[in-house]
């Protein structure tokens, strides 16, 4: 059997395990992404144009950043504590296949939300979209380079529990401390350093750069960094479930 007949297959089993649950996740995601466009509006005092843009495109990444770091690894990681980790990779199936499979899985539960972001802040907050040819790349490099990150980390983690608190602080840093919601300039020079090496601010960037024309994007350097990231961390992944024996 080939590489790319197990991924299908292995993805199509996915979706069939979660055929019950994938609407229910992918509404709770819309819901999040709605609460987040305009709850956060309510409390920025004025909402001019480029902070509209901002908190939208960042809610769109938060979609992301929320299915790749938050809820993949944490399957993953209780997946490994249960054993079903261990049951798939004794199959005679590409472990990389697999990990790609759930990866796809997770896209497809991300994409609607982060569309529905775009969507409802361009029309609650009046501003235009240019959208670039070059939006499905930057929005699979940001799945890839986010997600890649978020199965390197379950499979790297020793216990459950500190893949969950990892998580966890993943979502407080993305909220208050990257260049996601916010401008980089805004934020401490310690902070600045930390968005230079880490994945989301750039994804956020991409975001940006492709559905806006909001100036201050580096398209071609995030694009870039996003690329680096997947293939380090998937190939991370990759040679990990290698050596599980």
């Amino acid at each position: 059997m080939s590489w790319l007949r197990q991924y299908r297959d292995l993805l199509g089993m996915t979706l069939r395990i979660y055929r019950d649950e994938a609407w229910f996740l992918v509404m709770i995601n819309v819901a999040l992404a709605f609460g987040l466009v305009l709850g956060l509006g309510y409390i920025v005092p004025d909402m001019n144009e480029t902070t509209a843009i901002y908190l939208t495109t960042g809610t769109a990444t938060q979609m992301i950043v929320t299915v790749g770091l938050v809820g993949l690894p944490q399957y993953l990681a209780q997946a490994k504590a249960e054993g079903r980790l261990e049951y798939f990779f004794t199959l005679p199936i590409s472990r990389e296949g697999y990990l790609l499979a759930q990866v796809t899985f997770v896209a497809m539960l991300a994409l609607p939300a982060a569309i529905f972001a775009v969507l409802l802040g361009a029309w609650n907050y009046g501003f235009g979209l240019s959208l670039s040819p070059l939006l499905l790349p930057a929005a699979l490099l940001a799945i890839l380079s986010l997600a890649g990150a978020g199965v390197a980390m379950a499979l790297l983690s020793p216990h459950q529990m500190l893949t969950n608190a990892v998580t966890q602080l993943v979502i407080f840093y993305v909220l208050f401390f990257a260049p996601v919601l916010v401008p980089r300039e805004q934020l401490p020079w310690l902070l600045r350093q930390a968005a230079d090496v880490l994945p989301p601010g750039y994804a956020a960037d991409a975001v940006r750069a492709t559905v806006t024309n909001v100036p201050g994007t580096h398209l071609g350097r995030s694009l870039a960094v996003m690329a680096v990231y997947a293939v380090a961390t998937l190939g991370l992944a990759a040679f990990t479930v290698r050596r599980r024996g």
